[in-house]
């Protein structure tokens, strides 16, 4: 019977080291699912004397997955889901919120943050210009951190999603020049944001 080489053994061994260190609970690159956006609006005021001069962008985001990252006497050391709201508020006729890194609610184990950014601009229609209101791209970042048996590990990810009038929002102004906008009643949701791991960091001790 012929038997393979000793360097065939000890290469196959190898990799079959290196593929279950890739597939190891710790690795955050493994599919994840969606963040879940299960509502936005927007808010334009009047300008009316004795009206607050405030617009206000609101929305609604989870986190369905949970994340183990390594196990310990006290049990699993994991991301778990969570769910949010944020708010961003300027003073609509003189204030410009692009930019901005706004902290939604609280969790426990991390922070969320949201940012407006510029709209994708068409030739025509609604989406003709960018609107922090009407036309814009929002940012969410959630950043984590957990405790290990031997360090404490920190991961950032990111995700954005668009909106605008006339695609995936709809709503109406008054008379008065108010302004309400929201999602599409025909748009499905939640709305799916594809987020990305762009940090992953051992604050202190080892995380291997």
């Amino acid at each position: 019977m012929m038997f393979p080489p000793i360097s065939f053994l000890t290469a196959t061994v190898t990799a079959l080291f290196v593929i279950a260190a890739l597939a190891a609970p710790n690795d955050t690159s493994l599919a994840v699912k969606p963040w879940e956006i299960s509502g936005v609006g927007t808010h334009s005021p009047s300008g009316y004397p004795a009206n607050a001069p405030y617009s206000t962008l609101f929305v609604s985001i989870s986190d369905p997955n949970h994340i183990v990252l390594g196990s310990t006497r006290f049990g699993d050391a994991a991301f778990p889901p969570s769910s949010v709201n944020c708010t961003v508020r300027w003073l609509g006729a003189l204030e410009n919120p692009y930019g901005w890194v706004n902290t939604c609610t609280d969790i426990n184990h991390g922070k969320w943050t949201v940012e407006i950014l510029p709209g994708v601009v068409t030739t025509s229609g609604p989406q003709s210009y960018s609107s922090p209101t009407t036309n814009f791209v929002l940012r969410f970042t959630l950043s984590e951190a957990v405790v290990l048996m031997t360090g404490t590990i920190y991961e950032r990810f990111v995700g954005t999603a668009a909106f605008a009038v006339g695609d995936n929002m709809s709503g109406s102004c008054g008379g008065s020049g108010v302004c309400n906008w929201g999602l599409k009643e025909t748009v499905v949701r939640p709305v799916l944001v594809n987020q990305t791991l762009v940090e992953t960091r051992c604050l202190f001790g080892s995380c291997e």
